[in-house]
């Protein structure tokens, strides 16, 4: 027979309010009366209803997290599948869980988080991948949702846990311009993609500051579509002799081209990316990588949003920045005898 709360006060001589307040964690509980709750409760191995108690407080213990790729575009992605693994793990740590949606385009993100608002079937949202216009985040803000942003708003009105993107990039550009390579290029992301586009503003600077010109190039994200991208500018007559990269994965790709091309890393091609991820000891000597202390931004992002969820008086706005550090490895150190 399930014990009750009832069961509970009557036998620990209390009222039923106070074992709620006990089990809310209330200070306000007498010492005795507590360990008498406290007692019964562990000899009668009671376990709270997590779904009523969520209805009393208007609560779901979810987290939601909506990531847009296309069909079986995170399949393959670790840095995805990291993301997801430390966010369950950390909210788990506060009883609450993880609500994962993926949607295939802009299209069909927007209607996920329209169902979101207007259902209320998670406490709060974790949004990752900013755009520079992002429609979600002043609808989310408008309409007073909980919500932290992993990368940059644009704004100072918003809560958000970031890297410094633009000294992440710089640091990878200076590391290949003293390693000797000097027409170094950019392949970033989609357009709009906020992470990306402080990159490519941090590689123009240190390009402007060694009087070197700049090259830009775009891709989809992921292995195949950054394969693809780099071909036509690696198997060019002016190919660069660096890539600075914007993630691991898209490094992959971008290896597995120059391979198919016959250039070799690093002497032919130099190449940086970012996150520092396990792929980059996939690679013979190893991809340099700008490490983003990933686990550290996605902790700082649950506990700013659980701490948003469970406060009666929202807090203030802030910015978190994590720090960054350069792993550097074979596919940026030009062999002795190379021509710079």
């Amino acid at each position: 027979m399930r014990v009750t709360q009832q069961d509970i006060a009557r036998l620990a001589d209390v009222s039923q309010a106070t074992v709620s307040r006990v089990l809310a964690g209330d200070a306000r509980v007498e010492d005795d009366k507590r360990d008498r709750v406290l007692r019964v409760i562990k000899q009668s191995n009671y376990r709270p209803d997590v779904r009523a108690q969520a209805l009393r407080r208007r609560r779901t213990s979810l987290v939601g997290l909506v990531l847009k790729r296309p069909d079986g575009g995170l399949k393959d992605d670790p840095f995805y599948s990291a993301l997801i693994s430390e966010i369950t793990a950390v909210l788990s740590k506060s009883h609450y869980h993880l609500c994962l949606d993926v949607a295939a385009d802009s299209s069909s993100q927007t209607g996920v988080y329209d169902e979101l608002l207007r259902t209320r079937r998670v406490d709060g949202l974790i949004l990752v991948e900013p755009e520079t216009e992002d429609q979600r985040l002043h609808k989310l803000q408008d309409d007073r949702f909980p919500f932290v942003v992993i990368g940059n708003p644009r704004t100072s009105v918003m809560h958000s846990v970031d890297n410094d993107n633009v000294l992440a990039a710089r640091i990878a550009t200076q590391h290949l311009v003293e390693n000797g390579y000097r027409r170094i290029g950019f392949l970033g992301g989609p357009a709009g993609v906020a992470v990306s586009e402080d990159r490519v503003t941090g590689y123009r600077m240190v390009m402007a500051e060694h009087g070197l010109t700049p090259r830009v190039w775009t891709s989809d994200f992921g292995f195949a579509s950054a394969s693809a991208a780099s071909r036509p500018v690696l198997d060019s007559a002016d190919r660069p002799d660096a890539l600075v990269v914007l993630d691991d994965f898209m490094a992959m790709g971008v290896a597995r081209t120059a391979r198919q091309l016959g250039l070799a890393l690093p002497g032919d091609l130099g190449l940086v990316s970012f996150n520092d991820s396990s792929l980059c000891e996939l690679v013979d000597g190893g991809i340099t990588s700008v490490n983003m202390n990933f686990e550290q931004l996605v902790q700082e992002s649950c506990r700013k949003l659980i701490q948003i969820i469970e406060s009666k008086v929202p807090p203030v706005p802030s910015r978190l920045v994590i720090p960054c550090a350069l792993m550097s490895r074979g596919s940026s150190r030009r062999p002795l005898g190379v021509a710079r």
